[in-house]
């Protein structure tokens, strides 16, 4: 018999409560930003119960399908499966987080004018900000209707504005907010401050866009390193190895190799430098990935999003020219 969703909820509970109280802040204040409306302990709980089942699908295909028999392999890749999942469920609520972020700072700029217009006809800030929302403006449309709301009943309408400044993690927002409620405060020109503020922060994304078209050759030369050089440099050296292991079979004694310059006692097996080559290309795409991040948007994160596309298209590369484009290019020089 399946269980309702009650039941899988209180599953949920459950394993939600195993992670500590700081992560389950974290994950609280993460689905706040990314505007999922959910309890930290139950997207824990579902987080953790997936990543705990695809573990153990890696332990079994592992040991049934693979045959590995050694147990410490088997729980080493049962846990490598556990944290890859984990990691990768986290990293799509922080990828959601910078999305809902990205775009309200986008429309921040028309919003900012359009309530500035709205105080100059003569409506009240409250009235203005409620007039401001529409539905083009995406995410933002929807906290506007939500301070609004609470500003109606019990809540103040300055407090309301800073729960807002809150929900969403942006400093442009966080910062704007705060020179609204002080110029209310003050009895300052309200509207043209806001037009000042919507200036500001166009001037400020037209300088990241400039500085982003900036740095677009470094990526692309970083792009040429890990899918072209660093594929074809691990394929010659496996070539070069297997060159030189081949001339050692060839010779008749340990003098040939020495005449020619090439003294190995054991030389390294090209079996070996092939998963170094794999592990290499792996770890290279998961750092450049990060490298892209910190030189396109100043998180780390927010480049690993590039990792797979990385990953697949190194490996690609990298298996081509070990096995084709080098035999071919051997073949016609012989």
């Amino acid at each position: 018999m399946f269980m309702d969703i009650k039941d899988l909820v209180k599953v949920y509970y459950v394993f939600g409560n195993l992670s500590p109280r700081g992560i389950n802040r974290h994950i609280e204040e993460m689905l706040e930003y990314s505007g999922v409306d959910m309890d930290a302990r139950v997207w824990m709980g579902s987080v953790l119960l997936l990543s705990i089942l695809f573990g153990i699908a890696g332990l079994l295909f592992s040991w049934v399908i693979l045959e590995i028999t050694a147990a410490g392999i088997l729980f080493l890749i049962a846990l490598a499966c556990f944290a890859f999942i984990l990691f990768t469920l986290y990293i799509v609520l922080h990828f959601r987080v910078e999305d809902r972020k990205r775009r309200i700072e986008n429309v921040l700029p028309d919003a900012l004018q359009l309530i500035a217009a709205n105080i100059r006809a003569g409506l009240t800030p409250l009235a203005a900000l409620r007039t401001a929302a529409r539905p083009e403006f995406g995410p933002l449309e929807e906290e506007i209707r939500y301070v609004t709301a609470k500003s109606l009943g019990i809540e103040s309408f300055t407090d309301a504005l800073m729960e807002m400044s809150k929900r969403i993690k942006s400093e442009i927002l966080e910062r704007t907010v705060a020179l609204f409620i002080v110029s209310m405060r003050s009895g300052g020109s309200l509207a043209v401050l806001l037009e000042n503020a919507a200036d500001d922060i166009l001037e400020g994304q037209e300088l990241k866009r400039q500085l982003i078209a900036g740095t677009n050759m470094y990526i692309v030369f970083i792009f040429f390193a890990v899918l072209i050089g660093m594929p074809a440099l691990l394929s010659i050296s496996i070539e070069f190895v297997e060159l030189i292991s081949s001339l050692q079979q060839l010779s008749a004694g340990p003098s040939f190799s020495s005449e020619v310059g090439l003294v190995m006692g054991t030389p390294l097996s090209p079996d070996f430098l092939f998963n170094v080559s794999i592990v290499t290309i792996i770890l290279t795409s998961l750092t450049v990935s990060m490298l892209i991040g910190v030189i396109h948007d100043g998180k780390e994160l927010n480049g690993l999003r590039y990792t797979l596309y990385l990953l697949v298209l190194s490996i690609i590369v990298f298996l081509l020219m070990h096995f084709y484009i080098l035999k071919a290019l051997l073949v016609t020089v012989h």
